[in-house]
């Protein structure tokens, strides 16, 4: 396997139609980011909706990232250069494995399908030659309809089932995992 020793130095910048992606930097902890996980409907689905964020505590979940695999990456509008969201990839190395988050928390961008170019755009490179991950996995909330359409639509299969896991607006809901194995050997 081909997995990189600095995942973060590799990414450098991803580029898409619309969407740059880059590491999540210092610089990105701003007041936009913050209401963004404080705004109860961009983490409806997240278990983020129940702490209260700070740049204290933005700026602790970052350092997680540094010195390691797992990648916190900014998605930026490629004209403008606003940031849109960001993205989580949690790499087992041992395994050849990556567990792949996403937030669009720029409410005006959501339904222009910015969250599924993204998710393409980091998924299609953690599984190319470049990484060499050969597993990507991720999951959400049943009820997630947005999400679990970007998982679909990026090729990944459901794989797994935990019936009635979380609450919700108190309702029981599952949760769902989804695959998508790399094409390479």
């Amino acid at each position: 396997m081909s997995v990189l020793p600095k995942l973060q130095l590799a990414l450098a910048t991803l580029e898409g139609r619309r969407v740059r992606l880059r590491s999540f930097s210092p610089n990105d902890i701003g007041t936009q980011y913050i209401s963004w996980l404080n705004d109860p409907q961009v983490v409806r689905y997240s278990n983020q909706r129940f702490r209260r964020h700070d740049r204290t505590s933005s700026e602790q979940y970052l350092a997680t990232f540094v010195g390691g695999d797992n990648l916190f990456v900014a998605i930026e509008d490629k004209i403008c250069g606003s940031l849109l969201g960001t993205m989580t990839a949690y790499v087992a190395r041992h395994h050849g494995t990556v567990d792949v988050g996403l937030m669009v928390g720029e409410r005006s961008a959501w339904g222009q399908g910015i969250g599924q170019e993204a998710w393409n755009l980091l998924c299609n490179w953690l599984l190319g030659p470049e990484v060499g991950l050969r597993k990507l996995t991720a999951g959400a909330a049943r009820p997630n309809v947005g999400m679990v359409r970007i998982m679909e639509r990026s090729g990944m299969q459901l794989e797994a089932v935990r019936s009635q896991q979380e609450i919700i607006e108190g309702v029981a809901v599952d949760l769902v995992y989804y695959a998508r194995f790399a094409d390479h050997g």
